[in-house]
Protein backbone atom coordinates (compact mmCIF):
# COMPACT_ATOMS: atom_id res chain seq x y z
CA UNK A 1 0.00 0.00 0.00
CA UNK A 2 1.38 3.74 -1.19
CA UNK A 3 1.08 6.26 1.98
CA UNK A 4 2.10 8.88 0.39
CA UNK A 5 0.19 10.85 2.50
CA UNK A 6 2.31 10.03 5.33
CA UNK A 7 5.60 11.19 3.35
CA UNK A 8 6.51 7.88 1.87
CA UNK A 9 6.00 6.56 -1.76
CA UNK A 10 6.63 2.97 -1.78
CA UNK A 11 4.64 2.03 -4.44
CA UNK A 12 5.90 4.71 -6.70
CA UNK A 13 9.27 3.98 -6.40
CA UNK A 14 8.87 0.43 -6.84
CA UNK A 15 7.33 1.80 -10.47
CA UNK A 16 9.78 3.70 -11.35
CA UNK A 17 12.82 1.40 -10.86
CA UNK A 18 10.63 -1.50 -12.47
CA UNK A 19 10.02 0.98 -15.58
CA UNK A 20 13.61 1.70 -15.85
CA UNK A 21 14.73 -2.01 -15.65
CA UNK A 22 12.64 -2.78 -17.93
CA UNK A 23 13.83 -0.55 -20.39
CA UNK A 24 17.06 -1.34 -19.63
CA UNK A 25 17.41 -4.94 -19.30
CA UNK A 26 15.02 -5.46 -23.10
CA UNK A 27 17.42 -3.28 -24.70
CA UNK A 28 20.27 -4.78 -23.20
CA UNK A 29 18.98 -8.55 -24.36
CA UNK A 30 20.62 -10.19 -27.35
CA UNK A 31 17.11 -10.10 -28.60
CA UNK A 32 16.78 -6.76 -28.68
CA UNK A 33 20.68 -6.86 -30.29
CA UNK A 34 19.82 -9.27 -33.27
CA UNK A 35 16.58 -7.54 -34.20
CA UNK A 36 18.66 -4.74 -34.56
CA UNK A 37 21.30 -6.54 -36.43
CA UNK A 38 18.23 -7.70 -39.34
CA UNK A 39 17.18 -4.29 -39.33
CA UNK A 40 20.50 -2.23 -40.11
CA UNK A 41 23.32 -4.86 -40.98
CA UNK A 42 26.21 -5.82 -38.57
CA UNK A 43 28.20 -2.75 -39.62
CA UNK A 44 25.57 -0.22 -38.88
CA UNK A 45 24.88 -2.52 -35.44
CA UNK A 46 27.93 -2.59 -34.21
CA UNK A 47 28.62 1.10 -34.61
CA UNK A 48 25.69 2.47 -32.87
CA UNK A 49 24.09 -0.40 -30.44
CA UNK A 50 26.34 0.05 -27.77
CA UNK A 51 26.71 4.34 -28.40
CA UNK A 52 22.60 4.63 -28.55
CA UNK A 53 22.11 2.22 -25.45
CA UNK A 54 24.48 4.02 -23.07
CA UNK A 55 22.38 7.37 -24.12
CA UNK A 56 18.97 6.62 -23.72
CA UNK A 57 20.73 4.79 -20.11
CA UNK A 58 21.46 8.53 -18.94
CA UNK A 59 18.30 10.24 -20.27
CA UNK A 60 15.96 7.47 -18.91
CA UNK A 61 18.41 7.31 -15.13
CA UNK A 62 17.87 11.09 -15.73
CA UNK A 63 13.81 10.72 -15.86
CA UNK A 64 14.23 8.33 -12.80
CA UNK A 65 15.95 10.58 -10.35
CA UNK A 66 13.93 13.53 -11.12
CA UNK A 67 10.59 11.45 -10.80
CA UNK A 68 12.14 9.82 -7.79
CA UNK A 69 13.07 13.65 -6.26
CA UNK A 70 9.71 14.79 -6.73
CA UNK A 71 8.09 12.21 -4.23
CA UNK A 72 6.67 12.85 -1.10
CA UNK A 73 9.45 11.03 1.52
CA UNK A 74 10.54 11.11 5.32
CA UNK A 75 13.88 10.82 6.79
CA UNK A 76 15.12 7.03 8.77
CA UNK A 77 18.26 8.49 9.49
CA UNK A 78 20.54 11.43 9.23
CA UNK A 79 24.57 11.05 10.08
CA UNK A 80 25.86 13.99 10.79
CA UNK A 81 29.85 15.39 10.31
CA UNK A 82 32.22 14.26 11.08
CA UNK A 83 30.97 10.82 10.81
CA UNK A 84 29.18 11.93 7.81
CA UNK A 85 32.61 12.22 6.21
CA UNK A 86 33.32 8.24 6.52
CA UNK A 87 29.93 7.29 4.51
CA UNK A 88 31.53 9.89 1.75
CA UNK A 89 34.21 8.69 1.70
CA UNK A 90 33.15 5.20 1.46
CA UNK A 91 31.09 6.55 -1.73
CA UNK A 92 33.69 7.70 -3.27
CA UNK A 93 35.71 3.96 -2.58
CA UNK A 94 32.78 2.55 -4.24
CA UNK A 95 33.15 4.85 -7.49
CA UNK A 96 36.44 4.22 -7.52
CA UNK A 97 35.86 0.12 -7.51
CA UNK A 98 32.83 0.68 -10.61
CA UNK A 99 35.46 2.78 -12.16
CA UNK A 100 38.46 0.69 -11.77
CA UNK A 101 36.15 -2.03 -13.85
CA UNK A 102 35.37 0.23 -16.86
CA UNK A 103 38.91 1.26 -16.57
CA UNK A 104 39.77 -2.75 -17.36
CA UNK A 105 36.96 -3.22 -19.80
CA UNK A 106 38.09 0.23 -21.89
CA UNK A 107 36.41 3.43 -20.99
CA UNK A 108 35.80 4.29 -25.17
CA UNK A 109 34.88 1.11 -25.56
CA UNK A 110 32.13 0.51 -22.69
CA UNK A 111 30.56 3.95 -23.74
CA UNK A 112 30.29 2.79 -27.29
CA UNK A 113 32.58 5.49 -28.80
CA UNK A 114 35.17 3.03 -30.53
CA UNK A 115 32.83 1.24 -32.50
CA UNK A 116 31.05 4.53 -33.21
CA UNK A 117 34.77 6.49 -34.25
CA UNK A 118 35.40 3.46 -36.36
CA UNK A 119 31.92 3.48 -38.22
CA UNK A 120 32.53 7.69 -38.99
CA UNK A 121 35.80 6.16 -40.18
CA UNK A 122 34.74 4.74 -43.18
CA UNK A 123 36.62 2.28 -44.51
CA UNK A 124 37.60 1.01 -40.80
CA UNK A 125 35.94 -2.29 -39.84
CA UNK A 126 33.95 -1.73 -36.95
CA UNK A 127 35.20 -3.13 -33.62
CA UNK A 128 31.62 -4.32 -31.94
CA UNK A 129 31.39 -3.75 -28.40
CA UNK A 130 31.34 -7.25 -26.40
CA UNK A 131 28.40 -9.48 -26.30
CA UNK A 132 28.81 -9.25 -22.20
CA UNK A 133 30.63 -6.44 -20.18
CA UNK A 134 33.05 -8.14 -18.15
CA UNK A 135 36.75 -8.13 -17.89
CA UNK A 136 38.60 -9.26 -21.37
CA UNK A 137 40.54 -12.08 -22.32
CA UNK A 138 44.07 -11.29 -22.84
CA UNK A 139 46.76 -12.36 -25.24
CA UNK A 140 46.62 -16.02 -23.60
CA UNK A 141 43.64 -16.68 -24.05
CA UNK A 142 42.20 -16.20 -20.22
CA UNK A 143 40.39 -13.75 -18.76
CA UNK A 144 42.43 -10.35 -17.60
CA UNK A 145 42.15 -10.19 -13.33
CA UNK A 146 43.26 -6.41 -13.44
CA UNK A 147 42.37 -3.38 -11.64
CA UNK A 148 38.86 -4.33 -9.26
CA UNK A 149 38.29 -7.47 -11.58
CA UNK A 150 40.74 -9.25 -9.00
CA UNK A 151 38.84 -9.54 -6.27
CA UNK A 152 35.12 -8.72 -7.59
CA UNK A 153 33.66 -11.13 -11.08
CA UNK A 154 31.54 -7.60 -11.02
CA UNK A 155 32.73 -4.84 -9.79
CA UNK A 156 30.82 -2.52 -11.46
CA UNK A 157 27.11 -3.81 -9.72
CA UNK A 158 29.47 -3.50 -6.31
CA UNK A 159 30.63 0.03 -6.50
CA UNK A 160 26.94 0.93 -7.43
CA UNK A 161 25.48 -0.76 -4.68
CA UNK A 162 28.13 0.79 -2.64
CA UNK A 163 26.84 4.10 -3.52
CA UNK A 164 23.78 3.85 -2.41
CA UNK A 165 24.36 1.29 0.60
CA UNK A 166 26.56 4.50 2.19
CA UNK A 167 24.30 7.80 1.97
CA UNK A 168 24.67 9.56 4.97
CA UNK A 169 20.96 10.99 4.98
CA UNK A 170 18.44 7.95 4.39
CA UNK A 171 14.74 7.99 3.96
CA UNK A 172 12.05 6.11 3.54
CA UNK A 173 11.94 5.97 -0.41
CA UNK A 174 15.86 5.78 0.19
CA UNK A 175 15.64 2.56 1.80
CA UNK A 176 13.05 0.92 -0.57
CA UNK A 177 15.52 2.08 -3.53
CA UNK A 178 18.19 0.47 -2.02
CA UNK A 179 16.33 -2.97 -1.30
CA UNK A 180 15.30 -3.21 -5.36
CA UNK A 181 19.16 -1.97 -6.34
CA UNK A 182 19.97 -4.80 -4.45
CA UNK A 183 18.21 -7.37 -5.89
CA UNK A 184 19.09 -5.72 -9.68
CA UNK A 185 22.50 -5.97 -8.50
CA UNK A 186 22.35 -9.99 -7.40
CA UNK A 187 20.27 -10.92 -10.41
CA UNK A 188 21.79 -8.89 -13.20
CA UNK A 189 25.32 -10.02 -12.05
CA UNK A 190 23.85 -13.54 -12.01
CA UNK A 191 22.73 -12.77 -15.84
CA UNK A 192 25.72 -11.44 -16.82
CA UNK A 193 27.52 -14.59 -15.56
CA UNK A 194 25.48 -17.05 -17.71
CA UNK A 195 26.50 -13.93 -20.64
CA UNK A 196 30.33 -14.37 -20.10
CA UNK A 197 30.51 -17.99 -19.59
CA UNK A 198 28.49 -18.39 -23.30
CA UNK A 199 31.36 -15.43 -24.43
CA UNK A 200 34.52 -17.25 -22.78
CA UNK A 201 33.75 -20.83 -22.14
CA UNK A 202 36.46 -22.28 -19.78
CA UNK A 203 38.60 -19.59 -19.35
CA UNK A 204 35.78 -17.91 -17.21
CA UNK A 205 34.98 -20.85 -15.59
CA UNK A 206 38.97 -20.77 -14.44
CA UNK A 207 38.30 -16.95 -13.84
CA UNK A 208 35.11 -17.40 -11.71
CA UNK A 209 36.69 -19.91 -9.45
CA UNK A 210 39.54 -17.77 -8.76
CA UNK A 211 37.41 -14.71 -8.18
CA UNK A 212 34.34 -14.07 -5.43
CA UNK A 213 31.09 -13.71 -7.22
CA UNK A 214 30.52 -9.85 -5.60
CA UNK A 215 32.07 -9.22 -2.61
CA UNK A 216 36.09 -8.32 -2.62
CA UNK A 217 38.65 -10.88 -1.13
CA UNK A 218 42.30 -11.92 -2.59
CA UNK A 219 41.77 -13.98 -5.28
CA UNK A 220 42.59 -17.38 -4.86
CA UNK A 221 45.19 -17.61 -7.80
Amino acid sequence: MDVADEGFAPVRVILICALWTLLHSLLASKQAKDLALRISGPRYRDGLYRFAFNAQSVVSLFWAALRFSRLPDRDLYHVRPPWSWLLRASQAASLGVLLSGVRVMGILRFAGLTPLIDLLAGGRDVRPAPEAQGPPLGSDEEVVKAGAFRFSRHPGNLGALGFFLFLPRMTANRAVLLVLVGLYVVLGSMHEEHRLRAAYGAAYERYRRAVPFLIPRRPRG
